[in-house]
């Protein structure tokens, strides 16, 4: 077989696996900027694989937090508690959407505040060691959601 004809075998077989095909995206990622002396935030905003298989994102990082998770917003007992979902797996072509009262990413132990206007960087990280990068704009501590740029 001649090696042009090898190179692009390989390469439509690189462009239509499953690992070529992800695209997760974080669709009006937002956030309020925190009460004074708050090291903790939520993030809100839709979170979509566009891709044509399941993506399974088993880690979030944000520069300067401790940690960054997926929280599900549960009634137990007569109370709303939060409950940690983990690996947060994406089908595609689906949403999931993040909003008050529901699912959010929790940002916890951030060594300082962010104020509204600032755009904060999340890493989310594969199984397969896929990296994706969402970026959420900080709102005014009184948003009840995205506001236009």
């Amino acid at each position: 077989m001649p090696f042009r004809t090898w190179v692009a075998g390989f390469l439509l077989l690189w462009a239509i696996s499953p690992n070529a095909a992800a695209e997760v995206r974080l669709l009006e990622g937002w956030t309020r900027s925190p009460p004074p002396g708050v090291d903790r935030l939520a993030i809100y905003g839709r979170l979509v694989n566009e891709g044509s298989a399941t993506v399974v994102l088993s880690r979030l990082e944000l520069a300067g937090a401790a940690q960054v998770m997926l929280h599900e917003t549960v009634m137990d007992a007569g109370l709303m508690r939060m409950r940690h979902i983990d690996p947060i797996e994406l089908s595609p072509s689906k949403a999931l959407v993040m909003a008050p009262q529901g699912p959010h990413l929790m940002v916890m132990g951030l060594e300082h505040s962010p104020q509204a206007g600032e755009t904060l960087t999340i890493k989310a990280t594969t199984q397969r060691d896929e990296t994706f990068i969402f970026l959420v704009r900080v709102q005014p501590i009184t948003a009840l959601g995205p506001l236009a740029n």
